[in-house]
């Protein structure tokens, strides 16, 4: 379970509209941003800047191996330039795809090459749904994809979380009373926000119910190669067959974010419509760093950076993790197996949203967990330890535990 009893099953209040709690999802967008590269003292560190973010779920700087991408960027121009350099179509770069079909176990008229996995949920609500359809996401969610659904006039069925993943009990009652949704979302491995993994009873369990009930499932998995210890689990894709089960993945975690390189695998017929959608919108894919990642994984060097990737998340998430004996007592986190993000339940009275601007003016940003929910949860709250050095997370828990404790 780790330090300090089982995860926070949900977070708070997720509104469409901008608030202050979305604004510190991204530190350029806070008021200390301009800040947070000066040489200030911090504490008796330094080193450490004086502001720390916990909001952004990013790769740290060393984690971005820009040799790798120019060695691999300048390998693929030289075997394929006029492809690259030209227009292509809205599927993708044809090498990435049959790496990524053979990778799969699949064929590559059911992979679409998008701009980070998120684009490719954008598109299957623009087109394999429509607005008033049922969709099921887990509560808490990624804040994008709850936000989207809301954008484009869905109906949502919130699936509570345990310390296992998804309840997928919960799903089954709502299946049961009649709240079948057309597509479940997920997140099955080192959530985010939730850092929980879905076990592997209850990946089997959700693909019986979407056998039974006939919806599809959406299976986005952008963190599961980067796991710090335990064993992986098949994919909900593995278990299901591509008949009831979409699969979406990025190489934002793995690579590096701006290559802006993500994948869905879906049946055939919906990639065609998905590829019009694409070439309605952007006309061409950007072939040059699609191109670039298929060199990367072509030539085996992907595996050895993700596991250098993965160790420098470990270390982080190992600092988080001793830095929790600074939070309240009574706070729940279990610290997550792998992935970017730790999750925290303060104690009931405490709102994570009203101590938000607190900690920003004593230099520390969160995000506040009511931006992963449609309502309510106002005690949680998501730290990302992915993006700043073991020595920032020492020294930002420490801050953070100090605004709960005036809070």
């Amino acid at each position: 379970m780790g330090l300090m009893a089982g995860i926070a099953e949900q977070g708070l209040d997720g509104s469409p509209a901008p608030s202050a709690v979305h604004r510190a999802m991204d530190e350029d967008e806070c008021r200390h941003a301009g800040e947070a590269t000066g040489g200030g003292a911090c504490l008796d560190c330094r080193a450490v800047p004086d502001v720390i973010s916990f909001a952004r779920g990013a790769p740290a700087p060393e984690a971005l191996d820009g040799g790798l991408i120019a060695r691999c960027t300048d390998s693929a121009l030289a075997a394929d330039p006029t492809v690259i350099l030209s227009y292509g179509t809205g599927g993708g770069y044809p090498p990435l795809r049959e790496w990524l079909a053979a990778h799969h176990g699949t064929t590559a008229d059911r992979v679409l090459i998008t701009n980070g996995s998120l684009e490719g949920y954008v598109f299957l609500l623009e087109t394999f749904l429509s607005p008033g359809d049922l969709i099921g996401l887990e509560a808490p969610t990624y804040d994008r994809a709850l936000l989207q659904a809301q954008m484009h006039g869905m109906d949502i069925l919130p699936i509570p979380m345990e310390d296992d993943g998804m309840d997928v009990g919960a799903l089954a009652a709502a299946c049961e009373a009649g709240r079948v949704p057309k597509l479940v979302y997920t997140i099955p491995n080192f959530h985010n926000p939730a850092g929980t993994t879905i076990s592997l009873d209850k990946r089997r369990a959700l693909v019986d119910l979407a056998e039974k009930h006939g919806f599809w499932i959406l299976e986005d998995d952008p963190y599961g190669r980067l796991r710090f210890e335990g064993e992986a689990l098949p994919s909900i894709y593995e278990l299901g067959g591509p008949e009831k089960v979409m699969f979406s993945s990025s190489f934002s975690k793995t690579l590096a974010p701006g290559l802006r390189v993500g994948y869905l695998i879906a049946p055939a017929e919906l990639v065609k419509t998905l590829t019009t959608r694409a070439n309605q919108t952007y006309i061409s894919p950007a072939h040059l760093p699609e191109a670039a990642v298929f060199k990367v994984c072509e030539d085996g060097l992907l595996d050895p950076n993700i596991a250098r990737v993965t160790e420098l998340m470990r270390v982080r998430r190992d600092a988080m993790a001793a830095g929790l004996h600074h939070m309240p007592d009574g706070t729940r986190c279990t610290p997550p197996e792998g992935g970017f993000f730790m999750w925290l339940e303060l104690p009931e009275g405490m709102s994570a949203d009203a101590l938000l601007p607190v900690a920003q003016d004593s230099g520390v940003i969160y995000v506040a967990g009511s931006a992963c929910f449609i309502e309510g949860h106002h005690n949680t709250l998501r730290l990302a330890y992915s993006g700043v050095s073991p020595e920032e997370i020492t020294v930002g828990m420490e801050r953070l535990g100090a605004v709960f404790a005036s809070g």
